[in-house]
């Protein structure tokens, strides 16, 4: 029986063998980690801004700044095909870890959804399709 998220305008499925990481107080409420059972996290963070590539340019810089030359790839997702979306690529203890960033405008006068979907290249792959179906649930619950 899938896990069922619902705060700040959110709803969706997701695995249930996934769990809700601790957020600090200072972090707030208006986003959500989940970490995969076998490594890795999904997160959704509200935010208020008109240039979604700068989101995208910020957290691949604080992926740079922590990991050693990581590879970039701009990339169109097909259920988001006018949401910015970036494939960072990098190596942590001589594992290939994938890194995806999808900045989601909600409405011209809504905030904007940063996603980062992150796991080892293996885990990445093989979660793919939750991923896809998480990102599908939360377009369609925006309509």
């Amino acid at each position: 029986m899938p896990a069922q998220f619902d705060s700040f305008g959110l709803r969706f499925l997701y695995p249930d063998n996934w769990t809700v990481a601790q957020r600090e107080e200072a972090e707030g409420d208006e986003g959500i980690t989940l970490e995969l059972s076998e490594g890795g996290f999904f997160s959704v963070e509200t935010t208020v801004t008109s240039e979604p590539d700068t989101l995208i340019d910020e957290l691949a810089a604080a992926i740079t700044s922590d990991y050693e030359d990581p590879e970039r790839e701009s990339i169109t997702l097909e259920m988001l095909p006018d949401s910015p979306a970036a494939d960072l690529r990098f190596y942590y203890l001589d594992l290939l870890i994938v890194s995806r960033i999808v900045v989601y405008q909600r409405g011209e006068d809504r905030d904007s959804l940063v996603i980062q979907l992150q796991a080892e290249s293996r885990e990445f792959d093989k979660n793919q399709p939750v991923f896809d179906a998480i990102l599908k649930q939360i377009v369609e619950n925006q309509s």
